[in-house]
């Protein structure tokens, strides 16, 4: 028989995380069994429930840095004994909040999570002194960033290691279990962040006709910068620069020549908040 593996002397970060969803996932679950430190196969879960539906699903907390390789063997050691998988990342730990935030290191868990959770990582913030916030989705977006050719021309490019990263909000701790490339995974009924971007910039599109109307005498912008000029206007503190111009390339409505301009209007909306 196989031992389970010891787990190492834990930190009050990662105990106190335990406990928040050891005391909380109840309130939104049906649960039958929930248990802390629960030996399953060769691992040892950090919170196992069992739902009423007979689903079993193990809550695997991160507060220090692990390989996407780890990341993936762990999660189909736990679905070899019919568990489905949550994972959820200590943001302080990799300085990472509920806020948009650009130029991000992209690290390479993160890349795998954001896969498996189709747009998404699941983060919790706690430090030594408690709970700084419960558990937010964060979505990773293209970044684009300055470049200077040896001519002394700036251009922007997406970058290879770097995202933006935009947060959502998650209505309940109900587990969402579901399958993904191989594997069984649980996670929350959040939205996904770009596929919300999507749809309401399509919803801005369909209305801009008779917005238009309304703004036809703001001069000095051409139809095509007023159109963007109003879309960063209602939609870049929801969803930043980088996402919004990802979107809209998607839907052909802006090229690379507008994230200049884009730019510089976000800058303005901010300087204007701020």
């Amino acid at each position: 028989m196989i031992e389970p593996k010891l787990r190492e002397s834990e930190s009050f970060e990662h105990l106190r995380i335990k406990e928040y969803f050891y005391e909380n996932l109840p309130l939104d679950n049906e649960i039958d069994v929930i248990k802390k430190e629960y030996p399953i196969g060769n691992r040892i879960a950090d919170v196992y429930c069992k739902l009423i539906n007979g689903k079993e699903i193990v809550v695997e907390i991160q507060h220090s840095m692990i390989l996407a390789k780890d990341l993936l063997q762990r999660t189909k050691e736990y679905n070899e004994n019919n568990c489905y998988v949550l994972w959820v990342f200590n943001g302080c730990s990799f300085e990472r909040y509920p806020k948009i935030d650009d130029n991000i290191h992209y690290l390479s868990f993160e890349k795998c999570s954001h896969m498996l959770y189709r747009g998404r990582v699941y983060y919790i913030n706690v430090t030594k002194i408690g709970l700084y916030s419960p558990v937010y989705p964060l979505h990773f977006a293209n970044y684009y960033e300055r470049k200077s050719s040896n001519y002394g021309f700036r251009y922007y490019r997406k970058s290879l290691t770097k995202k933006s990263v935009i947060p959502s909000i998650i209505p309940s701790l109900q587990f969402n279990i579901f399958k993904n490339k191989g594997c069984k995974l649980a996670g929350f009924y959040d939205e996904n962040v770009r596929k919300r971007c999507i749809l309401e910039i399509k919803q801005f599109l369909g209305d801009y006709e008779n917005i238009g109307k309304d703004i036809s005498d703001i001069k000095k912008l051409n139809p095509h910068q007023k159109k963007l000029f109003l879309i960063m206007a209602i939609y870049s503190q929801q969803f930043g620069l980088h996402l919004i111009y990802n979107v809209l390339v998607y839907l052909k409505v802006a090229t690379k020549g507008d994230f200049r301009y884009m730019s510089i209007i976000n800058q303005y909306i901010h300087n204007k908040h701020s």
